[in-house]
């Protein structure tokens, strides 16, 4: 299952690579899409190598190979959170940098729980991230 995740940050890329070359501009909506997509992969492998949840984004192991990116596609850092209920959530801004908005100006975000039921680390799993996205109600755009 592991692979599938791989297989899948790899498509998204070739995608992101393929729309460059073809010269068309990547949006910054969908270059925040891939950084935050690219964190969690990021996340998920911290937790792997401490059994835990990571502190802060700067801890995050490096992926050769890989933007590395915790900035969104305005270039501002991602808001990263863990709740009190082990839910983790990166989040950009938008546009404006402020929070909610319209159009390129609204937040884009993504969470997943960090823990399962049962109190153990869902994090670390391989199918951590198929099975444990929050979906919010209202994505928006």
């Amino acid at each position: 299952m592991r692979n599938k995740i791989v297989i899948g940050v790899v498509a998204v890329v070739a995608v992101l690579v393929i729309a460059f070359l073809a010269g068309e501009t990547i949006s910054p909506r969908d270059l925040t899409r891939s950084a935050l997509l690219e964190t969690f992969v990021r996340i998920q492998l911290y937790a792997r190598q401490s059994n835990s949840v990571p502190p802060s984004l700067d801890v995050l192991p490096r992926r050769a190979g890989y933007a590395n990116r915790t900035t969104d596609g305005w270039q501002r850092p991602l808001h990263y959170e863990l709740s009190s209920n082990d839910i983790l959530r990166l989040t950009s801004r938008g546009r404006d940098g402020q929070p909610g908005g319209q159009g390129d100006d609204a937040d884009i975000s993504m969470a997943f729980h960090a823990r399962k039921p049962d109190g153990s680390l869902w994090i670390t799993s391989e199918q951590w991230l198929v099975e444990a996205e929050i979906r919010d109600k209202n994505p928006g755009p």
